[in-house]
């Protein structure tokens, strides 16, 4: 401590903050840091925050979440191949969506293999991922479109060279279609 200054009442908590037995002039840099977090640390009151404050911080904890729950992988190898009704053409489910009524699958057909006719109450989306599709009288291939819209009716498709597809379709048509889908 400096000999120097006035030393009144008010500046004597050098004294009581840094006491002489413990921060001698013997002890590390490295020591007299540690000792001074540990009394800074210990010495403080404890504070209780603002329920407010508690209130905002687990929100932001829960919408965290619920971003983190607003996504779905499916990986290659999460799911499997399941065989239909029909010689050489097999599904895999990706998707059941309670919200917005619909299912995502992907369709494969070995070569030559045909899918029964079928009418359509909502909605499918199909985009062709690979090889080719003989669909509504029209030819399609890997990376077309094809859509059907409510009230259609679907006559049998098929493929020549074999076919891999991701179909969006309303649920209740996904459900009428569990004659083709086990």
């Amino acid at each position: 401590m400096n000999q120097d200054r006035n030393t009144d009442s008010t500046e004597n908590w050098e004294s009581f903050v840094f006491p002489e037995d413990v921060f001698s002039s013997s002890a590390s840099e490295k020591e007299l840091e540690e000792i001074f977090h540990r009394f800074g640390i210990f010495s403080l009151p404890e504070v209780k925050p603002d329920s407010s404050l508690k209130k905002k911080i687990i929100s932001n904890i829960l919408k965290q979440k619920t971003e983190e729950g607003n996504f779905l992988f499916v990986r290659k190898s999460d799911s499997h191949w399941k065989k239909s009704a029909f010689p050489g053409v097999d599904y895999k489910i990706l998707n059941k969506d309670k919200i917005h009524n619909t299912v995502t699958l992907i369709i494969r057909m070995e070569p030559g293999a045909v899918f029964p006719g079928h009418a359509h109450s909502s909605s499918e989306d199909c985009y062709l991922i690979s090889g080719d599709l003989s669909i509504a009288g029209t030819s399609i291939s890997a990376g077309d479109f094809h859509r059907a819209n409510p009230g259609s009716f679907h006559k049998k498709f098929s493929t020549s060279k074999g076919a891999e597809f991701l179909i969006v379709a309303g649920a209740a048509d996904f459900a009428e279609s569990e004659k083709f889908f086990s």
